[in-house]
């Protein structure tokens, strides 16, 4: 009896959160913009609403395959309705992460980011005449058999994802993806001239195209 009720209650507990939270997305703008960016391909008839819903049910219930997110939908079938999705096989799942692309993805994070913005301020002690910023970057492994062109040692595969974040929001403004055996310092260099024209992040993309960044 106990345990059925503990597997129910950490079964529910994320949904009713999730819920919440998928309140403050703007969905209509998704759905427009999903329309506007995404191919036409198999991958229209699984919307990015669904697929980012997907995806955020991942992280929430910290699912650690593409099964337990198909198996944690279905259970949860009748409440995703309520969010205007419904549950994706992991087939459609694995298909739409391939195909989709990007673009969408970071509009929205930079259009919730400008929206909720000054939630997040005031993570430094004191003001600055100008904004603050950090470099930071994180390597992750991969298979070297799958990922080929990530070769980082002779027998191990990796890349590093360097991140540049506002030190007032605590949160990135600027990421690009390199080799594994990329230099912060190289990389630092080339986020100082763009911070340095004191831009507005919108403009960011004409201003560093030249060093593959994904900015907004």
């Amino acid at each position: 009896m106990d345990t059925y009720f503990s597997e129910t209650a950490n079964q529910n507990a994320p949904i009713s959160f999730f819920a919440q939270l998928l309140k403050y997305l703007p969905q209509a703008w998704i759905f427009d913009e999903d329309k506007r960016l995404s191919p036409r391909s198999n991958a229209r008839q699984f919307t990015f609403w669904e697929q980012l819903v997907s995806l955020l049910f991942c992280h929430l219930a910290g699912c650690d395959s593409l099964r337990e997110i198909e198996d944690g939908l279905i259970s949860a079938v009748g409440k995703l309705q309520h969010a205007s999705a419904k549950a994706m096989g992991r087939t459609t799942l694995t298909y739409a992460n391939e195909h989709r692309s990007y673009e969408i993805a970071k509009s929205l994070y930079f259009r919730l980011l400008q929206t909720y913005a000054q939630l997040f301020k005031g993570h430094l002690d004191q003001d600055y005449l100008h904004p603050v910023y950090a470099l930071d970057s994180t390597t992750i492994s991969v298979c070297l058999s799958r990922f080929q062109w990530a070769r980082y040692r002779r027998a191990k595969g990796g890349f590093k994802l360097h991140t540049v974040l506002d030190g007032d929001l605590q949160l990135p403004v600027v990421m690009n993806m390199t080799h594994g055996k990329r230099a912060d310092v190289k990389e630092a260099k080339a986020a100082i001239e763009a911070l340095d024209q004191k831009i507005s992040p919108s403009s960011w993309t004409e201003v560093i195209t030249t060093t593959n960044c994904l900015c907004g």
